[in-house]
């Protein structure tokens, strides 16, 4: 008798552990969607969990849900803005959702919007007839590539862009830019960083 109440006591141990560890899991599985950037799956799933009994006032689901929510909400923003050429707008929501997940799997878009906003702003200067906002404008667009490339853009191409800006630049009446260019410094810059990760890589061989 004794035998069989200690195999019944076993069964129960052993039931209700392997319950709270699956009930755990869903809850590593939402974390998993949510740093994923399925935040649909991530909202929902939060959602369900905070239905069960163990997880019923866990503060940390109930802000996971409203975070799921939010980054939903940033990441549409962030398309639209971006579609309409809002630059400015799109970046700052697409910041604010990398602050709710900074493991987001869109967080290289960040210098992308960066050098798109860059590449607008030098073809819209280079159709202007005044020469000032030629200049005010390829200026500008200097910069920006510039930040793209300080936000982590790797793109030999960025570099090329800004030397055709300031070749405009240098030769325009209302521009500070004169030799030596930042295109000239920040291209010694990263070859030499590329000389140095190399020599690196070779000792490490």
């Amino acid at each position: 008798m004794k035998s069989l109440f200690s195999v019944f006591i076993i069964s129960v141990l052993f039931s209700t552990n392997a319950s709270s560890q699956s009930k755990q899991y869903l809850k590593e599985e939402a974390d998993e969607y949510f740093k994923a950037g399925r935040y649909w799956d991530s909202f929902f799933l939060y959602r369900d969990i905070a239905k069960i009994p163990e997880f019923q006032g866990d503060l940390s689901v109930e802000n996971q849900i409203k975070n799921s929510s939010k980054a939903m909400y940033l990441w549409k923003k962030t398309e639209d803005y971006r579609a309409i050429r809002k630059y400015d707008i799109a970046k700052k929501n697409l910041s604010d959702l990398l602050a709710i997940n900074p493991y987001d799997p869109n967080k290289d878009l960040l210098p992308r919007l960066t050098l798109e906003q860059a590449n607008e702003l030098r073809r819209y200067a280079l159709s202007q007839k005044s020469s000032q906002a030629v200049s005010d404008m390829l200026a500008r667009a200097v910069k920006l590539y510039q930040l793209a490339l300080d936000e982590g853009i790797k793109d030999e191409m960025v570099f090329s862009l800004m030397k055709q800006c300031e070749n405009v630049l240098e030769k325009n009446q209302y521009s500070e830019i004169k030799q030596p260019t930042s295109y000239g410094i920040n291209f010694e810059k990263e070859k030499d960083a590329q000389r140095t990760r190399t020599v690196e890589i070779i000792k490490n061989l």
